[in-house]
């Protein structure tokens, strides 16, 4: 089980979308990382928490029916989708 730990003060929600189930929460990070964190839930439980590109955000929310569809296939072909450079 992955831990759920708190979001940081003055991290930045930038969205918060929900699909067949799963829900995807993304936050700005407060560092020098460049990366934000990306928390997916299913049926209300924490079922992945991720660091992402912050520069690539918003293909995680672009493409989040894919991650579903890829979740629900129990493969990461959506998360390939949204990282692909293509």
């Amino acid at each position: 089980m992955i831990k759920e730990e708190p979001i940081k003060k003055g991290e930045e929600l930038v969205f918060d979308l929900t699909d067949r189930g799963f829900n995807v929460k993304a936050w700005y990070l407060n560092n020098d990382s460049g990366d934000a964190l990306v928390k997916i839930t299913k049926d209300g439980k924490l079922h992945r928490k991720f660091n992402w590109p912050a520069y690539k955000i918003f293909n995680i929310a672009a493409h989040f029916g894919d991650i579903v569809d890829g979740e629900l296939k129990d493969n990461l072909s959506g998360y390939e989708i949204a990282g692909s450079p293509f």
